[in-house]
């Protein structure tokens, strides 16, 4: 890969194809759901390393800690940022159903355990509301993502730093 978007491009079609075919498999109220989450993970990490890798490939002298840092960061800016667009168009018009029936399933559970009755469970159902909604969820997933992704590109850059003899 010559540019960190062309890794951003390849880390999007690996999420993209995880989350269709969750959703053409008909498993967004089941386990093999957590294939989704956890790929996600194994793909901003993959991502990242990458970036650091392609970074200290074009670079024509030694690099610092915190270029390749930032290095990592850039890949996993991009890909968080784009995948936060995807997920509120995912949940907007892909799978709208997705939402309400999450929450519906949340009140029956609610109702059935006796821990709230009456307005706790309209408070409820409003939080809920405001809580699984795309706008919402495409923020939480930019947030989470470039926090995990400064993470990963820290811990990437030691190890790999550590492994060439740079450190």
């Amino acid at each position: 890969m010559k540019t960190h978007f062309s890794i951003v491009v390849w880390m999007l079609v690996v999420s993209i194809f995880m989350k269709m075919a969750v959703f053409a498999a008909n498993w967004q109220f089941t386990g093999y759901e957590r294939i989704y989450f956890f790929g996600n993970l194994f793909v901003i990490m993959i991502g990242v390393f990458l970036g650091i890798r392609l970074f200290k490939a074009l670079s024509p002298e030694k690099t610092g800690f915190m270029a390749d840092v930032k290095a990592g960061i850039k890949a996993a800016g991009m890909y968080a940022v784009l995948m936060s667009l995807f997920v509120y168009l995912y949940y907007s018009f892909i799978d709208p159903s997705y939402f309400p029936l999450k929450i519906e399933e949340q009140m029956r559970l609610l109702e059935e355990s006796g821990r709230a009755s009456g307005d706790e469970l309209v408070k409820s159902r409003e939080t809920a509301q405001f809580i699984l909604a795309p706008y919402f969820q495409s923020t939480v997933t930019l947030i989470l993502y470039l926090l995990l992704g400064t993470f990963y590109s820290s811990i990437i850059t030691f190890f790999v730093r550590k492994v060439r003899n740079e450190v």
